[in-house]
């Protein structure tokens, strides 16, 4: 069980960032919380408790990351969490600027984050990212996540040897029913879920609940680097 640390959390006004939040708030950890949204995750860090601090950052914003961390000082882990912007759809149908957006938020914004948060942390922390299953394997119509993804995993290994002994881990969770798919509306976002939940060896999709707890398992081990961690339901099988 991960107790007294002091943990960052990129990405945590909803889903699994909120539910990694809640968990390791509840264990005595002091968490930082940030988002781009003031009114989210101010109430995100109301709901997690006292031991939640909330932050407004947009980790697009290399400057802006750069501040954020030099005024956090010191702390144990960083975990980034934020979904970036995606480009869904087969070849013919990604458009260029989606793509370029989706390296721009997620990849550089996961990027600068770890690059101006090294100086601050900590010799035996680490720093974990959440990736998405399309890396993992080959499905249509995913290729642009699957780039972005898998540009996140080849980083994130050698990361692990360059910044040792600081541990670098990250888990690819597959698909989640969380509000990153809002998008689609409702309906639509139902029907995904539920056709993704059939294609799998588990029988249905993950809950934020569950990735939490590999967060927190993989923070607590002290012998874990370089990992690529599925948590997925078999999805990558």
């Amino acid at each position: 069980m991960v107790k007294n640390q002091k943990i960052i959390i990129i990405g945590a006004s909803q889903g699994i960032g909120y539910s990694t939040a809640k968990l390791l708030a509840s264990q005595g950890n002091e968490i930082v919380v940030a988002s781009k949204t003031k009114e989210k995750i101010e109430a995100a860090a109301l709901d997690i408790g006292s031991k939640a601090t909330p932050k407004v950052l947009d980790f697009t914003d290399e400057s802006a990351v750069q501040k954020f961390f030099q005024e956090i000082g010191t702390f144990d882990h960083l975990l980034l969490i934020g979904a970036g912007l995606p480009a869904w759809g087969e070849l013919e149908q990604i458009e260029t600027e989606a793509l370029r957006n989706a390296f721009n938020t997620k990849f550089f914004g996961y990027f600068f984050c770890i690059k101006h948060a090294k100086p601050f942390l900590r010799n035996n922390g680490s720093i974990l990212m959440i990736t998405g299953g399309a890396a993992r394997k080959a499905i249509k119509g995913t290729s642009g996540l699957a780039a972005v993804n898998g540009a996140l995993l080849a980083m994130g290994k050698t990361l692990a040897l360059e910044l040792a002994p600081i541990r670098v881990n990250i888990i690819s969770s597959g698909v989640v029913d969380t509000p990153a798919y809002d998008w689609m509306g409702q309906e639509q976002k139902q029907g995904f879920l539920q056709q993704r939940g059939k294609q799998i060896p588990i029988g249905r999709v993950g809950q934020p609940k569950e990735i939490a707890h590999a967060i927190e398992a993989v923070l607590d081990n002290q012998f874990i680097t370089g990992s690529i961690i599925d948590v997925d339901g078999g999805g990558s099988l």
